[in-house]
């Protein structure tokens, strides 16, 4: 039995040229803000999801859409998280990204119109506010600030991507290990008592899945950090205690 996902059917691939494509919807996209001029700075596009967007309540391990499904929405995470993952033919997962609360997903093949490329699955019970295709270009023809913080997002993801390739192919394991801890505090980290708490559950087996690494490589750099100082772990939640040094760890 077929698992009911958000995402349109299997994509078919089209003739027209991609560019074609896009600019046949861009001539088609109706008025959907019907004459709403919503508060946006270009910096954080909250009201137009809260206001355009689809809810969808969602609980956990629930997927969103699946690999080579049409892109139909773009989504805003309200509440809960979701996971980007990839499998391999020998049937591991590879974590391609997270998103909590806050969090754009799902906006490259849509843009693009090409079928999705990885699977999109909740962490948790989630809440999610999707703009359908139509509405996404809509906004960017009448809301500029739309299209540039559109922009800006493929920019950042971009360079992070980067870096992350960058990572992969030139660092140690225990380098990976570090540079992923460091882009946790930047995007979950909050002071604590014991130091920058990385407000965000994460198994070793969900690093090493993010790093191409094993589990078990994982757990002896978690061992050696700790034994260094570096951080600190209780109950799932990591703690560090010198972002200094589990930097140049992660530059080694």
């Amino acid at each position: 039995m077929e698992t009911r996902t958000l995402d349109g059917p299997k994509a078919h691939q089209s003739r027209a040229s991609t560019p074609a494509r896009l600019a046949a919807l861009w001539s088609r996209a109706p008025d959907v803000l019907g004459g709403k001029r919503e508060l946006f700075t270009g910096s954080h596009p909250a009201p137009l999801f809260y206001s355009y967007g689809i809810p969808f309540d969602l609980r956990r391990g629930s997927t969103i859409y699946t690999p080579d499904q049409a892109p139909t929405h773009i989504y805003w995470v309200a509440e809960g998280e979701v996971s980007l993952v990839r499998h391999t033919r020998d049937g591991r997962e590879l974590t391609l990204d997270m998103h909590r609360k806050g969090s754009v997903f799902g906006e490259r093949e849509l843009l693009l119109c090409t079928p999705r490329q990885c699977e999109a699955v909740c962490r948790a019970d989630s809440r999610l506010l999707a703009l359908t295709q139509r509405a996404v270009w809509t906004l960017c023809r009448e809301r500029t600030e739309f299209a540039w913080w559109l922009g800006r997002l493929l920019a950042e993801r971009q360079g992070r991507l980067e870096a992350r390739l960058e990572a992969l192919s030139f660092k140690s394991a225990p380098g990976k290990v570090a540079q992923l801890l460091v882009d946790l505090v930047q995007d979950f980290g909050r002071p604590s008592t014991e130091g920058t708490l990385i407000d965000y559950p994460i198994t070793h087996q969900e690093i090493g899945s993010m790093i191409g690494t094993t589990r078990e490589t994982v757990s002896y750099t978690f061992m050696d950090f700790r034994k260094r100082g570096f951080i600190a772990t209780r109950q799932r939640r990591i703690f560090v205690r010198d972002l200094r040094k589990l930097t140049e760890a992660a530059s080694a």
